[in-house]
């Protein structure tokens, strides 16, 4: 006799659990299928950061949206056409900031960029006086979060704090900073 599926195992291939609102069987698709989502979109955009940005938001769009799921289609795909959706907002983004940069650069007139040379070092030194005047614990906090591009996951663990603590020191440090 073969094996019988638990209920949130066919929860995969239907999706009415979650269209109704049941969290167990929403986790229980988050569980079978994060990873999958994690890899197809690491393998896109080569960026771990990235990918795991986008998962949690094809996750946040499966809850957000789970009223209009189709119950003719399995979970999986409907999932994956999600993902294929933010993907394509992804790189439609990255092509628009790249294409704003070239076109700022080719409006720039020769002369400006000297000018504009000696307004960032000058603004980069105002910055450096005005994290200077940070105290400490917000000072390492934002060097970490802006110079090394740690998110605030890894610094709440390397300071043992919490994340919420963090996020606190970093909108504290902004504000004091446009204040100086």
């Amino acid at each position: 006799m073969k094996n019988m599926p638990n209920e949130h195992t066919l929860n995969l291939t239907t999706p009415a659990a979650v269209k109704q609102g049941d969290h167990t069987a929403f986790l229980t698709v988050y569980n079978q299928l994060h990873i999958k989502v994690f890899r197809f979109f690491f393998k896109k955009v080569n960026n771990r950061e990235d990918a795991k940005d986008l998962t949690q938001q094809c996750f946040i769009r499966l809850w957000q949206f789970r009223h209009t799921l189709s119950e003719q289609h399995t979970l999986d795909k409907q999932v994956f056409v999600i993902a294929h959706s933010l993907l394509v907002n992804h790189f439609e983004k990255l092509y628009r900031r790249k294409k704003i940069i070239r076109q700022k650069a080719l409006d720039i007139p020769e002369t400006t960029v000297a000018e504009n040379m000696q307004q960032a070092f000058e603004l980069s030194n105002h910055v450096s006086a005005a994290i200077d005047r940070l105290p400490p614990v917000r000072k390492k906090i934002l060097i970490l979060k802006t110079f090394h591009e740690y998110s605030n996951k890894e610094i709440a663990h390397q300071m043992e704090i919490s994340v919420k603590t963090v996020e606190d020191h970093i909108t504290k440090a902004f504000r004091m900073m446009k204040e100086i």
